[in-house]
């Protein structure tokens, strides 16, 4: 699927930020400051491109990833001051195994590490952790001091917490163009954004950077991550046999990858409630759509976007959120639909065990013979249902795989550091 043209790499940057954003917007907003301040200071070290800047500064707003898996983020002054090793060593895992970024997701591994203990490190980015780790310092500290912060506080450090270079070059900085007023009063987001105008993803890093989008969704639920598998491939499959091009193929398959994103917003409990949901918590679990629509709109091509929060409609109008009708849904939002709802019917669930072939195939002829789902869709699933599940469950099986992966990886670190 790498031939993918309907994001650009800036707004897959921007979608990133949206998306963690519906868990801790203050978390996303000390990632920026900490992004924009780390591109400043390499930009003024020199001997970069700037599209070299501008993924740098895309790594540095990211910084804090692994928090949100590891840590109550609420408490921020705990996980950045005390709690160090479990976020920047879950952070560092989750972008080497899932973003386009390589050996440089190391980079968060050291992003608590004092300078003096960086000196003998053997590693091509070191200075680039370095400053890393100053730009990460400078913001928790200004942040929790206050009024009380003075950058003489941190001259104090340098050569040992801090490097020489990376406090002479923010000195400079803020002599010539007071970087800290610019965080203060909002101005540095233009930079960032502009900056973020040189991101150059290729192709098949831009799939590699959605597909980090839905892994995303493991910070509220793994569930959510293997559902969403689970629908792109059934959707694959579909497509495969009900003799889709190579276009409406892509954006079936980037419309699946991304339909289930504004379940982020929704708080885990319910999302694994073991028991029947409240009308209000019901509505709120219904509120992930109009979300996934809201942060996906002006980012993602429309025809994906359509796709994507059309998942939940019925072709007899009595789906949501629109309420629409057969004669306005493709036939691309139509396998999306029943290839949700054999995912929410297969899937391991807390209230209820997934329901057998026999089962799934029972609930989806109602549902065809009630107008409500389409009968070419559904005769096709079923009449190929057990080798489309089979390949359903291996890909599945498979992401569950990379977290268990990554648990091993986390354990191993932290055992070494």
């Amino acid at each position: 699927m790498a031939t993918m043209d309907y994001i650009s790499s800036k707004n897959i940057v921007l979608l990133t930020e949206d998306l963690l954003k519906l868990i801790d917007a203050r978390l996303v907003k000390h990632g920026l400051k900490v992004g924009y301040v780390f591109y400043r200071l390499l930009e003024k070290k020199g001997g970069y491109e700037k599209f070299e800047l501008a993924e740098w500064a895309t790594l540095g707003t990211l910084h804090d990833i692994g928090a949100f898996e590891t840590e109550n983020t609420k408490d921020f002054k705990k996980y950045e001051l005390k709690n160090v090793r479990p976020h920047s060593i879950y952070g560092f895992l989750f972008l080497k195994n899932l973003s386009p970024f390589g050996d440089r997701a190391k980079t968060l591994l050291y992003h608590h590490i004092d300078y003096k203990k960086m000196e003998g490190l053997d590693y091509a980015y070191r200075t680039e952790a370095e400053y890393l780790a100053f730009a990460e310092a400078f913001d928790v500290y200004r942040d929790m001091l206050e009024d009380r912060f003075s950058l003489d506080l941190m001259k104090q450090h340098v050569g040992t917490r801090y490097s020489p270079e990376a406090f002479k070059h923010f000195m400079e900085l803020e002599e010539t163009e007071h970087i800290s007023e610019k965080i203060d009063d909002g101005s540095f987001y233009d930079e960032l954004d502009h900056i973020l105008n040189y991101v150059m993803f290729t192709n098949e890093e831009k799939e590699n950077y959605l597909r980090l989008l839905m892994y995303c969704m493991g910070f509220a639920s793994k569930t959510k991550v293997v559902d969403s598998v689970t629908s792109i491939f059934v959707c694959d499959e579909l497509a495969e046999r009900l003799g889709f091009d190579k276009d409406e193929k892509e954006k079936l398959y980037y419309g699946a990858l991304l339909h289930d994103i504004g379940m982020l917003a929704i708080p885990r409990d319910i999302i694994e409630s073991a028991r029947k949901l409240t009308p209000e918590e019901f509505d709120m679990m219904k509120s992930h759509v109009q979300l996934s629509e809201d942060i996906l709109a002006n980012r993602m091509d429309e025809e994906c976007l359509k796709i994507a929060v059309a998942h939940h409609e019925r072709l007899d109008g009595s789906g949501y959120p629109r309420g629409m009708y057969e004669g306005e849904l493709n036939q691309s939002q139509k396998v999306l639909q029943v290839a949700d709802i054999v995912t929410g019917l297969t899937g391991e669930r807390p209230h209820k065990a997934p329901c057998t072939k026999e089962q799934t195939i029972e609930i989806l002829r109602k549902e065809e013979k009630g107008g409500r789902i389409s009968k070419e869709v559904t005769d096709t699933l079923i009449l190929s249902y057990d080798e489309i599940m089979r390949k359903a469950k291996m890909e599945s099986e498979e992401s569950l795989t990379l977290y268990k992966k990554m648990s091993k990886q986390f354990e191993s670190v932290k055992a070494k550091l």
